[in-house]
């Protein structure tokens, strides 16, 4: 679950401060009116081929303290990276305080850098641009003949290397292809753009039942067999970003807590059950039901401001101690219903995660995990927000209060494998938001399975694999945790992975919707958004959005299933890791991560397609059957018609992809021709009909 902050920007009109020429050149009178800002106003994040010049000039603003333009100031251009020539060198601000200068690409493919600077005050300024290599298409009469031999099977897919122009021939029947050029930089920041021109080509049909292996479904939509109501009460508390809540703790346990991790750890291996080293016990082994407690449930700071809020022990199972606070607004969950949730934790989720990513530590020595239920949790939602914040887990609670040095400990930490979890609120007494019991509960489980593989990762990472240097790269976590919830989704539908599933096989059993739409929908939703944008967002960018959860998810499944084996020993082998992000990636499935990431990205196109080969399939998901059965406009994926005669440029972030389809008539030719490819761009082709 993530929060998002949606932010305002309010502009305010200021006077034009007026004055004569001082000394450094700049137009001003008072210290005012000197030059404090140097921004880009046009010309970024262009591209164009080599030895060409950009189409859009490269300007700046020069302004004051009070948004002011600043006349006079004398601007310099330099090219700091890359292959390229500027004209003019320098400029001379204009009454807007603009200053512009030409930019001319050199020979050399790749990204070019340029800055602004107004060297006497020490402001800059960047600018990136892209060359292209030129394209140069093949003549259709010599290089693509009709009845070439390289006329590929249906299905097939194809590497392409060392090439810069590719035939496609239509053969007796005709074809259609998709060129998928593929970033492999593992740099998510980073951008690559290539130009691609086709000759000869027609446009391409729609992907249908008859171009699949496995048809799609035209029975209604999986939330028609829902028998629960979930996904009617999900409307209540839509799917939510938590982005801004988890950087917030992320940025803090970096500054504060990443400085007392070797002091934790030299705590927990001396600590004994006489002296724990904990200011207090706070959820003891003998705890009872109806015992009051006292919890920390600040979210922002880590070890300092101390929030306490009275809790009572609601129900006790034998993995789990389910804690609500005594401020909870009424209408909500009754000791019942936290028994059944504390029993649900038992018998589903820690046996998921215990055999598929090992057990947390027991720092506080209760033997359990406390699941506290906090309005202070739905107090982190305003009021008419358009998303909500389901739950949370801090690392700071890993933490022991008491070290041997000032500094060391951390005061304000609860000392205890706990997450803390949203809670009905009927009545919209907390920011107005209103939540049903039934709304909560249909998510409640998903975030517990989510959370706790978060909670799970880092109590490892701290005390169990205490070789790790840091916590797990943000995506990868993420992903992971959202392989949690797919893990139970599997358990509670009594289905395995590697199973292709389809709308159909899930329609089988109202069980398996009904476990679909509580743990699984999100997944696809998130995924859903990453399909219709693969170019600009990638599964391993430091964004946490959305997207990029979806794809990261996505990307693991694939990865599990190509390496094959028992897939808990994967999942067992990342958590457990001491490495991070892409090192871990590369621990685990092999020295060609790249190779493996670019093949993920082929099979998004060509999963299920007639003839396609297992390397590029998604053995565990039917996902045109599953988003067609969703609603909406059926399999989200964005592919781009490349049109006759016409050049298309494309520009991909790092781990980015694009989708480029072209039809050949029959016993006809087309090609494409692209140039030499930027650094890091990996291309396939996949024959599609």
């Amino acid at each position: 679950m993530r929060r998002l902050l949606l932010r305002a920007t309010l502009l305010a009109a200021l006077p034009t401060l007026l004055g004569g020429c001082a000394a450094d050149g700049t137009t001003a009178t008072t210290l005012d009116a000197r030059p404090t800002a140097l921004g880009v106003v046009r010309g970024g994040d262009q591209s164009a081929t080599v030895g060409s010049a950009l189409p859009t000039a490269l300007t700046v603003r020069v302004t004051t303290a009070q948004s002011t333009p600043v006349a006079g100031a004398t601007v310099t251009f330099a090219v700091t990276a890359g292959s390229a020539t500027l004209s003019p060198a320098s400029a001379t601000t204009d009454a807007d305080g603009l200053a512009s200068t030409q930019l001319t690409l050199g020979a050399t493919p790749g990204t070019v850098q340029v800055t602004a600077s107004v060297a006497s005050v020490g402001l800059t300024a960047t600018f990136l641009a892209t060359a292209t290599a030129a394209v140069t298409t093949p003549s259709a009469s010599v290089a693509c003949a009709a009845d070439a031999a390289a006329l590929m099977a249906v299905g097939q897919v194809t590497v392409l290397a060392s090439v810069t122009s590719l035939c496609l021939p239509g053969g007796a029947a005709g074809a259609e292809y998709a060129l998928v050029p593929f970033n492999g930089s593992t740099n998510a920041a980073s951008r690559a753009s290539l130009s691609v021109q086709a000759s000869g080509v027609t446009a391409p049909g729609a992907v249908t039942a008859a171009d699949l292996t496995a048809p799609l479904s035209d029975e209604g939509g999986l939330a028609a067999l829902t028998t629960t109501g979930a996904v009617a009460s999900r409307a209540l508390v839509a799917r939510t970003p938590l982005a801004a809540l988890e950087a917030r703790q992320r940025a803090v346990a970096a500054r504060e807590l990443a400085p007392r991790l070797g002091a934790a750890r030299s705590w927990f291996a001396t600590r004994s059950s006489a002296r724990t080293g904990l200011s207090r016990a706070v959820i003891p082994r003998t705890a009872a039901v109806g015992d009051l407690v006292s919890l920390n449930a600040n979210a922002d700071d880590a070890c300092t401001n101390a929030r306490m809020r009275v809790a009572r022990v609601a129900a006790i199972g034998s993995k789990s101690v389910v804690v609500a606070d005594t401020g909870n607004p009424a209408g909500g969950y009754t000791d019942a219903d936290y028994a059944s949730i504390a029993a649900t934790f038992d018998t589903l989720i820690a046996p998921v995660a215990s055999e598929s990513f090992g057990d947390p530590t027991d720092i506080d020595g209760n033997g359990k995990v406390v699941l506290f239920f906090t309005r202070a949790v739905n107090e982190l939602t305003p009021a008419s927000s358009g998303w909500y914040v389901g739950g949370f887990f801090w690392s700071r609670d890993l933490f022991p209060t008491t070290a041997a040095t000032a500094g060391d400990a951390c005061a304000a930490s609860n000392a205890g494998e706990l997450f803390y979890l949203m809670v009905p609120d009927p009545s919209g007494t907390i920011n107005d938001n209103r939540f049903s019991k039934a709304g909560v509960s249909s998510v409640v489980i998903g975030t517990v399975a989510h959370e706790y593989q978060h909670l799970i990762n880092a109590s490892r990472r701290m005390y169990v694999n205490t070789s790790a240097a840091d916590w797990e790269d943000t995506w990868l976590d993420e992903g992971l945790s959202h392989v949690a919830e797919e893990l139970v989704f599997y358990r509670a539908a009594g289905l395995a992975a590697r199973a292709n599933l389809g709308a159909a096989a899930l329609r089988r059993s109202s069980v398996s919707v009904d476990a679909f739409n509580e743990f699984q929908l999100e997944n696809f939703g998130r995924f859903g958004d990453y399909l219709a944008a693969t170019a600009v967002n990638s599964p391993y960018a430091s964004d946490d959005s959305l997207a990029t959860r979806g794809a990261a998810w996505a990307f693991l499944r694939y990865a599990a299933d190509q390496k094959g084996g028992t897939e808990s020993a994967t999942w067992r082998a990342l958590v457990n890791s001491t490495a991070s992000g892409m090192a871990n990636v590369r621990q685990v499935f092999g020295t060609e991560s790249v190779a493996l990431f670019r093949d993920w990205a082929t099979s998004l196109f060509a999963d299920d397609l007639t003839g396609v080969a297992a390397r590029w399939q998604q053995p565990s998901w039917g996902y045109r059957s599953i988003f067609g059965a969703l609603g909406g406009s059926g399999f989200p994926l964005a592919t781009t018609t490349l049109t006759d005669g016409a050049t298309r440029s494309v520009t991909l972030v790092g781990g980015g992809v694009a989708f480029l389809r072209v039809g050949v008539a029959a016993n006809g030719a087309g090609s494409v021709a692209w140039g030499t490819l930027p650094t890091n761009v990996q291309m396939t082709v996949v024959r599609t009909r």
